[in-house]
Parts: C-alpha cells; sequence; structure tokens
C-alpha cells in the first residue's frame, strides 16, 4: 500500500507512516486493517510483575513513575500513559480518516480521531 502510485502522490504522509512502522517482512505479510483496531499497549503491559490499569484495573501504572520514554507526552491521563502503537494510524487521524463500521444497527462513520479514545476514557476490562 505505501508504494500504490495514488498513496504516493495523494497522501505521502502515510506512506512514509506505512514504511516506518515495520520491517519490509512484517509489512508483506500484514494487513493494514488491524491497525486501526489495535489496544493500546506498554512495556508494562505485557509484563505481569508490574501494575497496569490495562491488564488489571485498578492496579495502578508502573509508566507513571517509571521508565517511559516511549509513552503519551500528550493524551495521558492518571491512569495511563500508553501511547497507540501504530503510526499509520497517527498518519490516518492527521489526514482525517474516517473509520466505516457496519453492525447490527447498520454503519456507522467515525472520525478516527474519535475512534480512539484516551486512557482514562477507554473501558477497563481484562483482554480476551
Amino acid at each position: 500500500m505505501a508504494y500504490h502510485p495514488l498513496v504516493e502522490s495523494r497522501y505521502p504522509l502515510l506512506a512514509q507512516a506505512i514504511l516506518a512502522g515495520a520491517s519490509p517482512q512484517l509489512r508483506n505479510m500484514a494487513t493494514v486493517g488491524g491497525q486501526p483496531d489495535a489496544r493500546t499497549r506498554c512495556p508494562y503491559f505485557r509484563d505481569a510483575a508490574f501494575a497496569c490499569n490495562k491488564r488489571e484495573p485498578g492496579t495502578g501504572c508502573s509508566a507513571l513513575e517509571g521508565y517511559n520514554r516511549s509513552h503519551a507526552v500528550l493524551g495521558g491521563s492518571e491512569a495511563c500513559i500508553a501511547t497507540h502503537a501504530s503510526d499509520m494510524c497517527v498518519a490516518l487521524a492527521a489526514l482525517d480518516a474516517i473509520v466505516f463500521t457496519v453492525g447490527p444497527d447498520g454503519t456507522r462513520q467515525i472520525p478516527l480521531r474519535n475512534f480512539h479514545q484516551l486512557p482514562g476514557e477507554t473501558r477497563t476490562s481484562k483482554p480476551s
């Protein structure tokens, strides 16, 4: 997709973000459909030795006082400072992209900027 002539000419920011987001091997195996729906996670989410409100609601966020170089500068909360891992989604948000969804109640159009909630606004259920 990053090398598609229309993407390169009309949305160079998106092409650059896709190329920055993964190695050629991953890009050749992956789809772009899963990127917008990926759940925000950080190294503390992945390590059960640390507190993480996303993994276990109410336990705290070890990143707030720990090593957090790659965490949110804007858009964080007292509950979590993880960032979305997708370079592509950041570019899509900057380009005012819209997500089209289909469900039992019909179709919806959701601006990508509203598709991802801030950490303090997200549901705190355990991941399945």
